[in-house]
Parts: structure tokens; sequence; C-alpha cells
């Protein structure tokens, strides 16, 4: 009985701390019943024509004193959180160009000393779904996908049933809309323990996307659908499904033609579908988080090869479940310069800037409109996205008025103060230099 008791105050603490790895700009809030209605997105200027069909070139061997200073505030990040190691890429004007540089510092993996390197492919997680928001939104100005219909529309009636608030059942009325910007009324499975009790059972095996959409449904709604808001990576999934449904085709072929491909992003991969050619970063959990890694049934067998010091390396394990329970929600893997190119080009050249407006329109006061955050940094509008999964903390943002982007990834989590503190510190470097 005291096995059991421990094992289930670890997952309690687990899905605790899970809670911060979703999106650092937008909190997950219980929902609100309220007549749904969205709120106008802040005006900005988009970034010029000639500017928006620019490709960035390699401004590393000209800006290696901003790179300096970049890779000054990794390692202050590091010394103050404890993360080993950090990446990050900028994307910005420099003159008549627009330029990108990358930078890393401190270590990707402890046991090794190899030291962090931007060319290293992290694991964004949460980025991943203004990605797919893009391709639905692709897919809507083709007149293939309507944001009004139904899922059903597309994935056909018998896609889920039994999704019942006060005696209705909702699947059949479920939005695409809803399912972009979390007012779908799922739940997420970050924060649940049966969840994390049967992915410890099954490490070597897969989540299919349909396993990450029963769960959902078998949750039920935790508001009226369209009615509330609640930040959830399952809506993410279901939109992986309808883009399979409406193409023919894998999503991650998807991805690589309509997003990766423009903008040259040869090493971004949306798992588990393809994987990048090493895993030689080490992704750590700590703390709280740590202490529950350590009694995790399913662990023992990996956990002395595993724990390092005040770490657990969550790489040594299997990691099967680990890297397929996102997919379109949380999938992605790459270098640091492809997710820039990648995020940029949702706003300046992958869609029209009518569904731009539309995709960052937030929904009532949430800050989040069709799988984007909308805030503000540095005095600037901001449009942003923040990723977590066990091992690696991510981030991205882009200022539409500067056409200026910043990503960053660290390969431990939990972090305090969070990994969007480091993409702060970094975009006033950029600021600074716009400045001068």
């Amino acid at each position: 009985m005291r096995g059991h008791i421990t094992t289930v105050a670890a997952l309690a603490a687990l899905s605790i701390t899970v809670a911060a790895c979703g999106e650092p700009t937008v909190e997950s809030e219980p929902a609100v019943a309220a007549t749904p209605e969205t709120t106008t997105a802040p005006t900005t200027e988009a970034p010029p024509v000639e500017a928006a069909s620019m490709t960035p070139v390699d401004g590393n061997a000209s800006n290696a004193d901003l790179i300096t200073a970049i890779e000054a505030a990794i390692d202050e990040f590091s010394a103050t959180t404890g993360t080993p190691g950090a990446i990050a890429a900028v994307i910005m004007p420099s003159g008549d160009d627009l330029i990108q540089i990358t930078a890393g510092a401190g270590l990707s993996d402890i046991t090794s000393g190899d030291a962090a390197d931007p060319s290293d492919h992290y694991r964004w997680a949460s980025i991943t779904k203004p990605m797919t928001s893009t391709l639905v939104l692709q897919l809507v100005e083709e007149g293939l996908i309507d944001l009004d219909e139904p899922v059903a529309t597309y994935l056909g009636g018998d896609w889920a049933s039994d999704y019942t608030f006060d005696g209705v059942d909702y699947a059949p009325l479920v939005t695409i809309r809803q399912i972009l910007n979390h007012t779908d009324g799922f739940a997420e499975y970050a924060f649940d323990l049966g969840f994390y009790g049967q992915a410890v059972q099954r490490m070597e095996t897969p989540f299919e996307p349909e396993e990450i959409v029963a769960w959902g449904i078998g949750r039920g709604p935790q508001y009226v659908p369209g009615d509330g808001y609640l930040y959830n990576t399952v809506g993410h999934v279901i939109a992986g499904l309808v883009i399979e449904a409406v193409t023919g085709r894998g999503a991650h072929e998807v991805m690589r033609e309509r997003l990766f491909d423009p903008v040259d992003a040869d090493d971004a991969y949306l798992t588990p579908a393809e994987f990048p050619p090493n895993d030689d970063v080490a992704g750590y959990v700590t703390g709280a988080l740590k202490s529950v890694f350590d009694v995790l049934p399913g662990l023992a067998d990996y956990r002395a090869d595993a724990t390092v010091g005040e770490f657990f390396d969550v790489t040594v394990p299997p990691e099967a479940v680990v890297r397929s329970a996102g997919w379109t929600g949380g999938g992605l893997e790459a270098q640091a310069d492809d997710v820039a190119r990648v995020f940029r080009s949702m706003f300046t050249s992958a869609l029209a800037p009518e569904t731009v407006n539309d995709f960052t329109t937030p929904f009532r006061d949430t800050g989040y409109g069709l799988g984007i955050s909308v805030g503000e940094s540095a005095g600037h509008t901001s449009y942003s996205h923040g990723g977590g999964v066990p091992g690696f903390r991510s981030d991205a943002v882009y200022l539409p008025d500067l056409d200026v982007t910043v990503v960053v990834s660290a390969n431990l989590i939990p972090i305090e103060p969070d990994i969007s503190s480091l993409s702060s510190a970094i975009l006033d470097l950029v600021l600074e230099r716009l400045d001068g």
C-alpha cells in the first residue's frame, strides 16, 4: 500500500510541475462560462513587402560582439537558473539586409562535457502549435477548411462520441476555430494523473494521435465548448488529423512542404514520424520534477545511469512515449536557426495579411489567438509561443513592427525564472543594437 501511495503522490507532484511546461505567456486558467467573443488584435504595421520577402543571410561573422553578448546572457541565465545549456537564434534587420545570427553556451551533455551548440537539435514542444495552426489557415485560404465548421465535417461523424456536458454531446459540434484557440473544452493531459500512470507503463510504445484524442474525449468537456478557455494540446492533435484528412498526406510531409522547405529549414523535424539524424543533446529535469522521476514506476532500471547530481537525464530511458504524445501539438525537434525562420515566416510569407489578422486576434481577454499568444514585449506588439516537454523549455517571439525574431531553448525543466526571461534579455540586446 505504501508503494501505491508514493506513486500517486509522485504523479500528483508531476502534474503540478508540468503545469509550467506549456505556454509561458498565457497561463492555463479555469474555464469561464461566458458568451464567446473575440477582441480586436493590436494595431501593428506588418513588415514592408520587401522585408517580408527577404531571405535572412548569415550574420554571424559580422556580429561577433552581439553573439558574445548573447552568449553572456545565456551564461547569466544558466548561473541564475542552474540550466546546463541553451541555444538561441535571432533574425533582425541590418542596413538593407535581414540577418540571422545564432549562439549557444553551456553544456549539451553534462556527462560528456559537450558544449551547447546552435546546430544541436532541441525539442521545441508547443512552439509546434502555431505552425500547425498556420497549416490549417493555409487550407482555409484554399477553401479546403472552414474555421467555423465542425471537426466532424472533416473527420466524419464517428470521429468521437459522448463528449458530453450537461447532457449535450458536443462531439458533433466542436469547431476548427475552437480547437485552435483552446475553447474546445478539452483538458490538458500534462495535468492528469491517469495519463502519466498510463505513459510510464508503455515507455517503448508510442502514442497514436487517436489515443490522445480518445483521452481528451474520455475526460469530457471542462466547460461548454465555445464558452470558455483552457490551454490544451488535444485540440492541436485533432488539427493534425484534420490536416491529414483534407490533404491525404502525413502531417509531417505537409509541414515540411508548406513551412520547412520554403525557408530551407532542412534541420526541422515533426516527430514521431521523423527524427533528427542525431540525439546528442541530453535533457534534464530537476527539483520537484526530478523527485517524481526518482519514484516513477518503470524507471528503476535506468535511474542509476540517468541521475547526474541534482538532475535526471530524461534521454536515458526509452523515449517513445515522450516523443510521440505531442505530434502536431508539440513534436517539433530542430536547430534554432530553422525554428526562427519558420516562426517568422508564419507572419511574413506563409499567410495572407488578412489571415495573419485572424491568426493573431485573441479570444476575449485571453491574449491567445488561433494558436499564438498576442502581447507586448519591450513596448512592441509581440506574437509568441512557449514550449515545454520533459528535459526542454523553449520560447519564440516575433515583433511585427520591427521584423525581429528571437527563439531560445534550454535543456532543463522546470526553470526559475522561466525561459521567457532569457528571450527577453536577448530581445533587449537586439533592440539596443537597432537603436544604436
